[in-house]
């Protein structure tokens, strides 16, 4: 991936109409590549997201102390703050469990980035409207985030749709 080549990124590959046209003529191994490829971006897009909601929930519980008069440190409440109660949402697929580290670092790096851009790398040092605004711009993203990883399920649907038409078709397919 490349954040600083948009033209180069992969999210953009993948989002473009070119990328499933003629996907019924492609050869078996394109269509594996592509699913592939597909698959690690939204691996890196989940990753991605999970960041932000960690980033948004913190901010929101430093507002909440706020108004409840909890005055322990940020970091004493942290478990409590991302410990999560909803429930995880599945496509019914095996996850991968590990990114290559490059990703990690580039999602770690798009966070950072937001941070530094929203002033919230401290929380306790901002007041109450500059938190809601912080809030705010991390919403945007999740949004943001949010839609291009339903863009890529999209494609990956087609691309899975296509290789199991295949199989069906000719199942030793499935064992090359």
């Amino acid at each position: 991936m490349n954040e600083d080549h948009p033209a180069n990124r992969r999210i953009d590959r993948i989002r473009d109409p070119s990328y499933l046209e003629g996907i019924e003529s492609m050869t078996l191994e394109d269509v594996r590549t592509r699913r592939d490829e597909t698959m690690a971006e939204r691996e890196y897009l989940s990753l991605l997201r999970r960041l932000v909601q960690g980033r948004a929930e913190i901010l929101k519980a430093e507002l909440a102390s706020r108004s409840n008069d909890d005055h322990r440190p940020l970091v004493d409440r942290l478990s409590e703050i991302l410990a999560s109660d909803q429930p995880t949402t599945s496509r019914g697929e095996a996850m991968r469990i590990s990114l290559p580290e490059e990703e990690m670092l580039l999602a770690r790096r798009r966070i950072e980035r937001l941070v530094a851009d929203a002033g919230i790398s401290d929380p306790s040092a901002l007041d109450d409207a500059s938190l809601r605004e912080a809030v705010e711009v991390l919403a945007g993203e999740e949004r943001e985030v949010s839609a291009q990883r339903g863009d890529v399920h999209r494609v990956l649907d087609a691309l899975q749709d296509e290789l199991k038409r295949r199989y069906k078709e000719d199942p030793s397919l499935a064992l090359s």
